[in-house]
């Protein structure tokens, strides 16, 4: 008859025991050993390199390798305290780039002002001098106004207007078939009123002068009178005519 037969005695149940801790408990071996130890050694490697890095990497480095790496970070410093001005001297440029662009824009457009003044193209105004030649007996002639044009432009005339028309570096000063006066085409009559936008204190003096304006009109029979004002408008203008065969040169 089998079965399972339970120890009577305390001795018995004892002795039981450890024969069955000894059935269960893992039998080791030199190879599982060795592994374990292997295991063991190189979680210690592990637990030392992470210490070592987490207190001072630099801790073990050698006198030269601190000097290597203090000149690398120098250098470093230097790269970008280089990079750093250059960086100041760019936005430095493109602030002044920004105000020569105003300047050169302010400046370009007072010298198209100029030029448009020059050429006869718009209105212009301020000191002068208005010359008045009256020529009751019709003697006056060409020459003599022309002169007279003349004398104010050596005295600095920036600006001129004979009658209705606006005198510029073309403008021709003839005579028509009756012997009238006629500027650019068109007869301009007596009296010839000269507008003249300059120094007054300069052109008043140049035409008094003895031999001068003055006394060319005077002798010819006619009459002169000048007059400085402090407000002079120039409102004739001259039409731009497109060029038929001159092309700009780039």
């Amino acid at each position: 008859m089998t079965g399972t037969r339970t120890p009577e005695s305390p001795r018995e149940q004892r002795r039981a025991w450890r024969n069955l801790r000894g059935t269960l408990m893992p039998r080791a071996n030199w190879s599982q050993v060795i592994v374990g130890l292997l295991c063991f050694l190189l979680g210690l490697s592990i637990v030392a390199q992470v210490g070592q890095r987490e207190e001072d990497s630099l801790q073990g480095a050698s006198q030269q390798e601190l000097l290597r790496l203090l000149d690398e970070s120098g250098r470093h410093v230097d790269s970008l305290e280089d990079e750093n001005a250059e960086l100041d001297r760019t936005l430095s440029a493109l602030e002044a780039g920004q105000e020569d662009d105003a300047a050169a824009q302010s400046a370009a457009a007072e010298r198209l002002e100029d030029l448009e003044i020059l050429a006869g193209t718009i209105p212009a105004h301020g000191r002068g001098v208005r010359v008045t030649i009256a020529d009751p007996t019709g003697t006056v002639s060409t020459g003599t106004v022309l002169g007279v044009v003349q004398e104010l432009r050596n005295a600095g005339a920036e600006v001129l207007q004979i009658g209705p028309v606006r005198v510029v570096a073309s403008t021709a000063i003839t005579t028509s078939a009756d012997g009238g006066i006629v500027v650019d085409g068109t007869e301009v009559p007596s009296p010839y009123v000269i507008r003249a936008i300059g120094d007054p204190a300069v052109m008043e003096p140049a035409l008094k002068i003895p031999g001068g304006a003055a006394d060319s009109v005077t002798s010819a029979g006619g009459t002169f009178t000048v007059r400085a004002e402090d407000e002079l408008e120039i409102d004739a203008v001259r039409e731009l005519f497109e060029p038929q065969h001159a092309q700009v040169v780039k």
